[in-house]
Parts: structure tokens; sequence; C-alpha cells
């Protein structure tokens, strides 16, 4: 490192050996040399004086060449080479006062001499005085008057002490000093040099190295104090020996001294020295208190013995003084290191708080007593797109949403009235870009403390938040498919509306959709979806701003009407029935919609429960009506529910008890009259009211679920019956048992099954039994029809009952694995009458023939209709004209007649009657 830093800094040439090594060696060797001639000739005078010069002067020179070289070096500090730039004219001051020493001592009249020239002398202590002047310009950084004050004791210690040394070297050694050189010159540049070296030690110890490298400077005040001691040595030197001279060691130990500084400052990294960890306290002064108690002791090692004890005494006592006020600077320097600690973790936790202030998520802010904001931090540039200074001095409400401003007045006020309270609320703020942001703050009335003298408030944006707990309460309170209110909306808006009017003009119109799960099971689920928002959007369209539409469910809609008499509520119903006649373009076909609508209106006695269940009570009774109409509730229609409710019940105990039973009503052959098949027809005999109507309980059976218990008895007392009959009567007995099934019945998973059981209980062979069912049962070819089909897949006949008068399609035809086809009455009546009277009944007997189907007429009434109906094709029939509903003891007679003369006609005339 050493030959790479000085191949730089001292470039290599051929003119010198010496030039091309590094410096500090070279010096080493030189100074060992110089050492070693100076004891050996004290030792054994060896004659030779000039060789004795000659390291003395390479050293010199060697020193000043270093110095000059690093005064050049660029990489340090213009401070610092303005001091090596005096130090190289101090090194070649010298230079030049050791050639000039030489001179005088080789010159000397009559030989080798000690004096040296007043002019020699003066180059010394000029070269000294330029190394004071070197060192007084260092700069010793900013300091408060105390500590200049704790400087100049220090240094009057120091320099006191250090003069004390001087002027006892001045009176005890001078003499001789001056004796050996003939001069007082030598003397006084001893103490000067003296006095540089202790000021180098003053200034690195109390005032540091400054700029400087602080070893550097170390190491040359080391190199001054060397050569002060060795001037001294002058004074032990014989005057008989003018061929040793004190500059021989001096000046190369000096040097030598001056070398490791220049080498060390230029592996410093050129800035300013790191100061290194300090003692509370200097040692220099007290150092030079010690060193003059010494002195003290010294002097008056000769004096009597009082006086040694008092001068003793003093010495200990300094001592112990000394000792305290080193106890009180540790006890100081540890009160304030803890004190530092301190403050340094008061900064660490105020830098911390101020980061997190700074960086944090939300908004802080403080707002004085006036309302203005006095603090805002940075984060709400962040979060409202504003700088800071937009903020302060301004009051808060500036940014408020108008509507919040009352808000923010009322929480001030609150925390205004209640000190050290806190309150959290919710407003909306500006943002820079205009939109309006829901901001959560906490507020804490601060005004009672002093250093913050104000409202406290953490804000944080909630605009997301907001949207979505929004979006949450729209999606809990609205039908997500047709964007409409859903049930509970409608039932809390309901009964606030009641509660505000009393029920005074107040209306709820219920609309359910005829026949909806046909365009579901048929077209889709994504067409049905379809058909409930254009069902929706013209329930809007029927109604008022005041009004409210809602899903309740399915095809359900409730629409809520304010402000209206009976007759306004009445003219929108059927503004609603209007309009939903209009075909509806919905997945891309054309649909026509019809909509069973029940009216009821509010009253003083009606709760938003009880209007929705009167609602519900007229829209029923619209269906038994026909549908694609409205009713008005009206109180009948109470006792009416609870009619059904009463028979409902009371129908569950009849078939348990066994008071429902079968009639049979034949299926004859025309023209003849003979018995086919059988119809078998559920009746109820009441305990009390007697024979029960069908037409009574089979819509109540319908609507609570009794159907499909109902309709299994039937099946298995049908088939149970026509097996008897089977076994008792051969071939005499019918050929078919029907039984009727509801759509009810068909929807029922276990309906398949049912039939199969009864068919394996009974025994029944599966082509005796027919199963009619209705158009509208299996029109949507759901999951109804694939019951049929897998009823056919057993065995059992199925008959198309009633055709004609539901869903007529002649696809259903197609679809549907029927064998009969039965012809409503309503085209029966009409076959004795003008050709277009007849042409359905006609047309059908055309169909079914075509499709290979049994077409049977039902209500034949009259002889007139048989034979009419026998021209058009017909070869099957049933009506009262051949025989009404018949208990099975007068089926078992007629069959029991047949069996024995064979004819089994019916008498048309006789049934009749």
């Amino acid at each position: 490192m050493r030959g790479g830093r000085w191949g730089r800094v001292l470039p290599r040439t051929t003119s010198t050996r010496v030039a091309a090594l590094p410096p500090v060696p070279v010096l080493g060797v030189l100074a060992v040399l110089s050492l070693g001639w100076f004891v050996l000739n004290l030792v054994h005078p060896l004659h030779l004086p000039a060789v004795g010069w000659v390291p003395v002067v390479l050293c010199a020179a060697l020193g000043a060449s270093v110095c000059a070289r690093v005064a050049r070096s660029a990489h340090l500090t213009a401070p610092v080479r303005s001091f090596w730039r005096s130090v190289t004219a101090a090194a070649v001051l010298v230079l030049a006062a050791v050639l000039s020493n030489a001179y005088d001592t080789l010159s000397g009249s009559g030989g080798l001499a000690q004096q040296s020239e007043a002019h020699t002398m003066a180059i010394y202590l000029a070269g000294v005085l330029v190394t004071l002047w070197a060192l007084l310009r260092l700069p010793v950084g900013e300091r408060s008057r105390g500590a200049w004050l704790t400087l100049g004791l220090d240094t009057g210690i120091v320099v006191l002490a250090a003069g004390l040394f001087g002027w006892s070297f001045a009176v005890d050694g001078s003499a001789g000093l001056a004796e050996a050189t003939g001069s007082y010159l030598p003397t006084l540049m001893t103490v000067v040099l003296g006095f540089v070296g202790v000021l180098t030690a003053v200034k690195l110890a109390l005032t540091g190295a400054g700029p400087l490298d602080r070893g550097s400077l170390s190491v040359l005040g080391l190199g001054l104090l060397a050569g002060a001691a060795a001037g001294a040595l002058l004074s032990l030197l014989q005057a008989d020996r003018p061929d040793l001279s004190s500059a021989h060691v001096a000046v190369p130990l000096a040097f030598l001294f001056v070398g490791l500084a220049a080498e060390r400052q230029l592996r410093s990294t050129g800035g300013p020295a790191r100061a290194p960890r300090r003692r509370p306290f200097s040692l220099l002064p007290y150092a030079a208190i010690a060193a003059t108690g010494g002195l003290l002791l010294f002097s008056t090692r000769t004096a009597e013995n009082g006086t040694r004890v008092i001068v003793a005494g003093a010495v200990v006592i300094t001592a112990f003084v000394v000792g305290r006020q080193i106890l009180a600077f540790y006890d100081n320097a540890n009160l304030l290191a803890r004190l530092d600690a301190s403050m340094l973790e008061l900064s660490r936790h105020e830098r911390r708080s101020r980061s997190l202030v700074q960086n944090s998520s939300d908004i802080i802010a403080v707002t004085t007593a006036d309302g203005n904001l006095s603090y805002v931090s940075s984060s709400v540039e962040r979060i409202l797109g504003t700088p800071v200074t937009a903020w302060v001095g301004r009051p808060v409400t500036r940014a408020a949403h108008p509507d919040d401003v009352p808000v923010l007045r009322e929480v001030f006020h609150r925390l205004r009235r209640e000190p050290g309270a806190t309150v959290t609320f919710q407003v909306r703020m500006l943002h820079a870009d205009g939109d309006w942001r829901w901001l959560e703050i906490v507020s804490t009335d601060r005004l009672g403390d002093p250093t913050i003298n104000g409202i406290v408030s953490n804000a944080r944006d909630i605009t997301e938040t907001k949207l979505f707990q929004d979006r949450l309460a729209h999606q809990a309170t609205h039908d997500t498919l047709t964007r409409l209110a859903n049930r509970d909306l409608f039932a809390e808006r309901a009964a606030s509306v009641l509660g505000e009017t009393g029920g005074a003009g107040v209306a709820l119109v219920l609309v359910d959709l005829d026949d909806f799960k046909a365009v579901n099971d048929r077209l889709g689920h994504a067409v049905g979806d379809a058909l409930l928002v254009a069902v929706a959007d013209r329930l809007r369209g029927c109604v008022r701003q005041v009004d409210m539409v809602a899903r309740l469910g399915g095809d359900e809609f409730a629409v809520l009407l304010r402000g209206v008499c009976a007759t306004a509520a009445g003219e929108i119903a059927e503004q609603i029935i209007q309009a939903l006649r209009t075909p509806v373009i919905a997945g891309g076909h054309d649909l026509l919609v019809q909509a069973s609508i029940g009216l009821a209106d509010g009253g003083p006695d009606t709760d938003a429960n009880e209007l929705l269940r009167r609602a519900d009570l007229a829209m029923y009774a619209a269906k038994e009506q026909g549908k694609s109409r409205y009713v008005r509730y009206v109180e009948e229609m109470d006792a009416r529910a609870v009619e059904h409710a009463r028979l409902g019940a009371e129908l569950r105990q009849a078939l348990a008890a066994g008071d429902l039973f079968l009639l049979y009503q034949p299926v004859v052959t025309l023209p003849h009259g003979e018995m086919s098949s059988l119809e078998a027809l559920v009746r109820w005999r009441h305990p009390e009211r007697g024979l029960v109507s069908p037409a009574e309980f089979i819509p109540v059976a319908e609507r609570n679920g009794m159907i499909v218990e109902i309709g299994a008895w039937v099946l298995r007392e049908a088939c149970r019956q026509m097996v008897e009959w089977r076994s008792r009567y051969g071939d005499a007995a019918p050929s078919r048992m029907a039984v009727n099934v509801s759509a009810r019945q068909l929807r029922d998973p276990a309906f398949v099954r049912t039939v199969a059981d009864v068919l394996r209980e009974t025994g029944m062979d599966p082509g005796d039994l027919l199963l009619e069912i209705t158009e509208t049962a299996v029109f949507d070819s759901g999951p109804a029809l694939e019951t049929v089909k897998a009823v056919r897949e057993l065995g059992v006949g199925l008959a198309l009952d009633d055709f004609g008068t539901g869903h007529s399609s002649l696809g259903l035809l197609r679809t549907c694995p029927v064998d009969v086809l039965k012809v409503d009455k309503l085209f029966v009546d009409g076959v004795t009458g003008a050709a277009e009277h007849s042409a359905i009944a006609t047309s059908l007997a055309q169909i079914a023939r075509a499709l290979r189907l049994q077409a049977v007429a039902e209500g034949v009434e009259t002889e007139a209709q048989a034979k009419r109906l026998y021209q058009l094709g017909y070869r099957l029939a049933q009506g009262f004209l051949f025989a009404p509903p018949l208990p099975a003891g007068e089926i078992e007679r007629r069959l029991a007649e047949r069996a024995g003369d064979g004819s089994g006609l019916c008498d048309p005339p006789a049934l009749a009657s």
C-alpha cells in the first residue's frame, strides 16, 4: 500500500535512487543512521564531523519533499492542503537552518565548534514560528460563549504549566546551554519549540484536529516535542566536544514523525476527521496540574522539612480536588447520557408518530374553537385530492356536502358541551374531481389540552364501503331480476303508509300471472325471466310516482296505491289487465300474458298483513271466476275462506273415517248403448250435511294438497273393484276402469310408484286401467308430461279429458301418448244444430280416427244427439241419456243381467227417467 500510495505521490526518477523508495522507511533508516553516528561518536570520537551532517540534511530535504507532495494532494480539502503548505515552508526553513548550522560547526575559527551564528538560530526559530502559525490557523468550529470560556481556562492552565517548565529550564539549564553554544538563542528556540509542541497537544486535546486527520496531528505534535527534548540535550554535552550536535538527533527524529504524519494524512479520506468517542472532560489540563505539582515537589526537594510538608499537602489537596471534579464530570456525563437517551427516545417517538401521521391512510386533523382547521395530515391530498395548504386556516364546513353541514355543526356543539367527549359520525366531503367522498370521522375534544387546543379528528374514506353497503341494502330489499322492491321492503312500506294515513286512500293490487309455469317449463327459465322483467316494466308504466310496485316471489306482483278512491283503484287494476293482454316479446318469443288480480282497499282496521291477505283472497276468487280479471275483496270472501278451511279439515277426517265413496258412470257403445267401460267418480257423504258436491270439495282438496291422498285412495278402490268384477263376471265385466288424475297428482314425484304399487297390490292388469288427464295438466310439456310417459310405460291407458276446453293444441296429441280422446259436452250440445255448430265435433272425430284414437262423446243427453254423433263417426258415448253415475250395487246388478242374457244394453228412456 505504501509503495502504491507514495508511487503516486512521489514519482520515480532515474536521477536519484532514494526518491524511488518509500519516504517513511527512508526517513527511518536515516534517523537510525544519524542516531547511531551520534552515539558512536559520543563513545568513541570518529573525527569525521562532515559525515554526521549528511543524514541530517537528507532527512530535512526528504521531509520537506514529503510535506510538499501532501500539500499538492488533490483528494485533500483546501484547509488541509493549506496547513501542509505551511508545514512545507517550515520544513524548508529548518532545512536551511540545518545547512547553516552545519556550516557554522564545520567552519568555526580554530576548528570545530558548537556555537551557531545568530542567523542560523533565527532560521530555526522562523521554522518553528511558521509551524506555530499553521496550528493557530486551524479552524476550531462553532462554540458557545461558555465553551469558549472553558477552552480559555483549560488552555491557560496548560500554557501556564508549560511556561513554568520553560522558566525552570531557563533558570536551571540555560546557563550550561548558553555556555556550550555561546548564546541564549538555543535556549529560546528550545522553549519555543516545546511551546509549539504543547500548543499542538492543546489543539488536539481541547479543540480537536479540525479538518486534519487526528492521528496525523498527534504524530506531528509528538515530533515537535521530540525535537524540543532533543534540544535540551545540549545542556548535557561538554564544551570540549564540538563534533557533537543535538541537531544530529533532533532533526532526523522530528522529520521521521513529520513523515509518519504525512503518510497518515494521505491515508485519510480527505474530509473532516471523525471525532473519536470523547470522555466528558479533557485530561490535558489535569495532566498539566499534575506535572506542575511534580515540578513543585522537585523544586522544593532541598527546602526545609516544614516547607516540603506544606507543599506536599497542597499537592495532595489539589489532587483530591481534581479527583472530586473528575467524579463530578462523570456524574454529569451520566446524567447527560441519560438525558440524551431520553431525548433520543423522545425524538424517536416523535419521528415515529410524525411518520405514522404522515403515512397514515387516514386523515388526521385538528380544528380550533372557531371551527377552522389548524392542522391537516398530508394524507388529505391522497384521499380528497387537495393539498394541505388548501385546508389549513379554513373552516371544515367549506368542503362538506350541504346536507351534512348541520351534522358537522351538531357534532361541534356537542363536543363543546361535553369536554373530553368522543363522537363518531359520517359526512360527505368534496373531492378535487368534483365527486363526493364518504368519510367516517372520529372526533375528540382536546380544547382543554394546551399542547393541542383543538378538536382532534381521525377520518377514513368509506366511500367504497358505503357503496357496498348500499348495494347490499338494495339487494336485501329489492328483487335482483326485476329491480322491484321485494316482499320485505313492500311490507315495511305498506306498514308505514297505513300508519301515516290510517288506511284512508290506500289500496293493494295483487297480480298473479296465469299459467306462468307453462312458459317456464316449455320455453325455459331464461324466457320466463325475460317475461317477468317485461311484466315488471309494464306494471311500472301503469302506476304513478307515489305508488310502489313489488315482486313478492315467483310470478306474483303487488302494487301499493296511495291517495286513491275505490273507483280509481279499480281503474288502475283494469289498466294493468289491459296492459298485460298486449303480447310480450321475451327471449325472441311473442307471448300472451294473462293475470288474475285481487284488489283490497285499506281501512282503519287493516295492517299490512291483513291487506295482503284480503288481496290474496280476492286474487284466488278471480282465478275461480275464469282468470284474466280482477276481483275486489268483500267480507263474504272471509266467510268463504273460513268455509274452505273448515271443509278441508273435515275432508281429511272424512278420508280417515271412510265417508268418501265411489260412483261409476258407464261409457257405452253406439248405436246399441252396450256398456263398454266405467269411469270412477268420488263422492262425499257428510255426516251432517249429507252429500257434498264434488264442485265444493275437489277445489279445496286441490288447494290444500289433499287431492294427492284422495286420488291415491280412489285409484286403489277403483282397481280393487275392477279386479273383483273381473273375477266374478269374467267377460261380462267392463273392459276398462277410468280414474281421473289431477294436475297436482301428476306433479307428485311419487305418483308413478303409487300406480305401480296399486297394480301390484290389487293384481289388476295395467291394460284394464285408464287414467283420465286434462289438457292443462300436460300442456307445459314439463314434469307432468314425463310422469304421463312413465305411467304409459307401465302399460296403463291414457285418456285426454274435456278436450277442446283447455289449452287445445293438436301438437299435444302427438307428444302426449294418449289412447282415448274425450270430447267435452260443450261441443256435443251443438251437434244437432247448424253445420257450423257441429264442425268442431266432426273435426275431432276425424282427427281421432286419423290418429287411431278412440273418441268418446261426453254429456250426451238426448237420443238425437246420440244418433247424430253416431252419424259423425263416434262409437263411444257417455252421459245421462245412458246412465248417471251409479253405485257399485247397481253396476253389479246390470253386470249380472248382462252375464245372464248377454245383452248388457242400457235402455235410454229408462235411464233418462
